[in-house]
């Protein structure tokens, strides 16, 4: 079973999910990066799963929510990608404490890249880094998020209200707008413009 915590962090606390080898000793301890927004709820059972096959294996995985998701602290509207930054690295030190060796990244989605944006400090001495569906073109991405507005648009009006251009344009002059239940910014709309895995781990 997983051990359930709040881990102080800045700001705040993250809501932690434990899992720890059934023998009591670990090869080696695993980070997990969670997906962006609605991606990260629809994906939390599949990656509690694969966490017990990490652990029945003989590793550690520590599941962080970041700042402003899940149960951590804050609002997601006032998240920054350099305060997620600082969550896996104050997840991978507490994880090297417990387990005594080099943590490994796991991300999945829009945490991939964030994974590989932590691994690339080579003072964190990350040696694994293991990708599940990585975004690989932030514009892209940005467009089908965008698109889950349009998409609510339909299903309440019967035809959408406006156009991804139209919401482009309205994030690039400075509205924040209501996106699946989130407050999308404009800093997150720079940051995902400017995402993707780096030249070094694409394949």
């Amino acid at each position: 079973m997983a051990s359930a915590f709040f881990l102080p962090a800045e700001p705040g606390h993250r809501f932690c999910l434990y899992h720890q080898p059934l023998n009591g000793g670990a090869k080696r301890g695993i980070v997990y990066a969670h997906p962006f927004c609605e991606e990260m709820n629809k994906a939390r059972r599949m990656a509690a799963l694969q966490s017990r096959r990490f652990a029945a294996a003989g590793y550690a995985v520590l599941q962080i929510d970041l700042f402003g998701c899940g149960d951590s602290s804050g609002d997601f509207v006032d998240a920054r990608w350099g305060i997620w930054k600082n969550d896996l690295r104050t997840a991978a030190s507490w994880l090297n404490s417990r387990v005594g060796g080099t943590s490994g990244l796991w991300g999945l989605r829009l945490g991939a890249v964030l994974a590989a944006d932590v691994a690339r400090d080579p003072a964190m001495g990350i040696e694994n880094l293991l990708l599940w569906q990585p975004v690989s073109n932030g514009e892209q991405y940005l467009t089908q998020f965008l698109r889950l507005r349009l998409a609510a648009e339909m299903l309440a009006d019967g035809a959408a209200q406006t156009g991804v251009r139209e919401l482009r344009e309205s994030l690039a002059h400075g509205a924040t707008l209501e996106i699946a239940g989130y407050d999308c910014t404009p800093n997150w709309r720079r940051r995902l413009m400017h995402s993707g895995l780096p030249t070094w781990c694409r394949p």
